[in-house]
């Protein structure tokens, strides 16, 4: 199976890290898998529901976790496709996100918390252990932020369309 099996004849898809400052990889990888959630965050400035109170944050963070967060929280759709990676050179999971809306659950995250406040529930299609991730074809280098779209055409598009899924 490829990743263009499993896009349902859309032109593009998602991709993402799940990570805090690139700390707590596997935690946040098991609690995602195992719960069947994607999740962002940024805990030190949106501290609440995203579409309540989006334009006090957006005066707050950079432009490009103002995009994050309209991505992740009203652009995503359900049965859009959102491929999991660790790093530039693996990836962990593939999900199909199983409900249109999201929603923010500030018992996951905080300083004790086991993962994102804002959530999307995912049905996984492939996931992979944290220590043996599949490994891409080439690198997506300059994928930096924890969210991304993918369209037709562009750089990423093909890294991924022609990857082998086991």
């Amino acid at each position: 199976m490829s990743l263009i099996d499993l896009l349902s004849n859309k032109n593009y898809f998602y991709i993402m890290h799940m990570t805090y400052d690139g700390q707590n990889g596997e935690n946040l990888w098991n609690f995602a898998k195992n719960n069947k959630l994607i999740g962002l965050d940024n805990p030190d400035i949106v501290t609440s529901n995203w579409n309540h109170y989006r334009s006090k944050f957006k005066g707050l963070l950079s432009g490009i976790w103002v995009n994050q967060f309209e991505m992740f929280c009203n652009e995503m759709e359900e049965d859009d496709i959102v491929v999991v990676l660790k790093g530039w050179y693996s990836l962990l999971g593939i999900a199909k996100i199983t409900k249109k809306e999201y929603r923010y659950d500030k018992k996951l995250s905080g300083k004790d918390g086991v993962f994102f406040d804002h959530v999307r529930e995912v049905e996984w299609k492939r996931k992979y252990n944290y220590d043996h991730p599949l490994i891409l074809p080439k690198p997506l280098q300059g994928f930096n932020n924890t969210l991304s779209r993918v369209e037709m055409n562009t750089k990423r598009w093909p890294i991924l369309m022609n990857l082998i899924i086991k």
